[in-house]
């Protein structure tokens, strides 16, 4: 069977805002597909255009025997009137083709996307390449499009004016396929230059979901943590090497060290492969990395970190429920310089319980702590409801801000232009630094690959410029 793979730009309204991530879920559901013989093709319709009659008629253009409309990807969020939009109009030009919707999605937020997208026959949740696989099979079976989803755990059709749900199961993330990046267009996604030096970086999850119930974190709606077993991970790696020439991966899992054992395994494994020319980066939490961890990390071939922050403003931590001590954090950042790992520091502005005071205070405390590099972000929500104490300053938006979603500020902050200009003067205050731009021209003058590392500087300077002056990275 034909099966399209349909990712859609954030919005339909320009200007286009190319992601730089690439559709990492979609590419592992192409993966599942393809090896249960079936002709996936991937369209992401983000690197090209913004406009419905274009990705209509390359849908169209394909012949679909099936389509899956992405709702939802790593670092990928649509906007709800524009998924709705795109469905309908995939429904009128392909009006006997079977529609469903997969994404990063659980119960209740897939009866909420159905609901909103009448035009679609069935939303997939769980984990998206345990259920999508399962549905085209009923499909090539002959079962009506309702019916091939009916009692498919992880799935939401609808009976009638309502909506029926079958719980998801728990996958065996073993069985998870290396991602089909010989389908998705890799090297037309770019990480930002602090995660990328000179290599095509390939991402890899270690793990699905998140045990911290970060209110912000577009894997909230995914609370349930499952590592993938180190034998596995390390399978994987091998083979992106072994066909695609991977040196340069980034652990896409949320937070590195969930599982300290695994962790520790897991380099030391790496380590014991000898692949001198493999290099990796990932995230984690200050409170979840000691000097042993990061010692073993960088011995496994770690350069860089990103730590989520995002404030060190205790009340905006606990009215965020982000967990965090930040009493963790400089230790934390030291230990990984000790260790030889770059490091980021992650700040958003407008959390909820923060001030425009506390957003200077967290930046002072960044800056006096000399993360190699920090990245500073206005919060949007992709939800409906504000959380208290905040509001809405803005429709749904993806062109101009870091996140996909609506702008959302506490009282104390006045509007989306005083968060805007909060951002860009953290971004001049950290990287405008004589000091920093110093160490940043020692550390070039030290590497190994000064090209490659005066390319990544000359990138990460226009980046930065671009982010002070408002505009979106992501």
């Amino acid at each position: 069977m034909r099966a399209l793979l349909l990712v859609p730009p954030p919005s339909l309204q320009p200007p286009l805002a190319r992601p730089r991530h690439a559709p990492h879920y979609t590419a592992i559901v192409a993966a599942a597909l393809a090896r249960d013989g079936h002709d996936v093709i991937v369209q992401d319709a983000a690197l090209d255009t913004w406009e419905l009659p274009a990705i209509v008629a390359a849908a169209r253009s394909v012949d679909p025997a099936c389509v899956l409309l992405c709702h939802s990807d790593y670092n990928r969020k649509h906007a709800p009137d524009t998924l709705a939009r795109i469905g309908q109009g995939l429904r009128d030009a392909l009006p006997e083709v079977p529609l469903a919707l997969y994404g990063r999605l659980d119960r209740k937020h897939a009866k909420a996307a159905l609901r909103d997208l009448p035009a679609l026959d069935v939303c997939l949740f769980g984990e998206p390449d345990d259920t999508a696989p399962v549905w085209v099979a009923r499909l090539v079976g002959g079962a009506p499009e309702g019916e091939a989803a009916r009692d498919l755990a992880g799935s939401v059709l609808r009976d009638g004016d309502a909506l029926v749900v079958t719980a998801a199961r728990v996958p065996d993330l073993d069985v998870s396929p290396v991602p089909a990046w010989d389908l998705v267009p890799l090297s037309r996604y770019g990480f930002s230059p602090h995660q990328q030096a000179s290599d095509l970086v390939f991402p890899v999850l270690a793990s699905r979901g998140c045990p911290y119930p970060c209110f912000y974190c577009e894997v909230r709606a995914r609370p349930r943590y499952i590592a993938r077993s180190v034998d596995v991970v390390i399978a994987e790696i091998a083979a992106i090497r072994d066909r695609f020439g991977a040196r340069s991966v980034f652990l896409a899992d949320p937070t590195f060290g969930v599982d300290r054992a695994w962790a520790m395994e897991f380099c030391a494994r790496l380590e014991a492969q000898g692949w001198a020319d493999l290099r990796w980066s990932c995230m984690s939490r200050t409170d979840r990395v000691d000097d042993e961890l990061l010692q073993a990390m960088a011995a496994a071939g770690c350069w860089n970190l990103l730590f989520g922050i995002e404030s060190l403003n205790p009340e905006a931590l606990d009215a965020a429920s982000k967990a965090l001590d930040p009493a963790t954090v400089t230790p934390a950042v030291a230990a990984a310089k000790r260790a030889g790992i770059e490091t980021i520091a992650s700040v958003m502005i407008g959390l909820p319980g923060d001030t425009p005071q506390g957003v200077e205070r967290t930046v002072d405390q960044i800056i006096a702590m000399e993360p190699d590099f920090a990245q500073f972000f206005v919060l949007q929500i992709d939800g409906d409801e504000a959380p208290d104490g905040g509001r809405f300053l803005s429709d749904w938006t993806g062109d101009k801000h870091d996140f996909w979603g609506r702008v959302y500020a506490p009282e104390a902050f006045e509007d989306v232009a005083q968060l805007d200009a909060l951002r860009s003067r953290a971004f001049r205050r950290f990287y405008l630094r004589p000091r920093y731009v110093a160490g940043r021209l020692q550390a070039l003058a030290r590497s190994g690959e000064p090209v490659a590392q005066l390319a990544r500087a000359a990138r990460g300077g226009l980046l930065a410029l671009r982010m002070a002056a408002g505009q979106r990275i992501g």
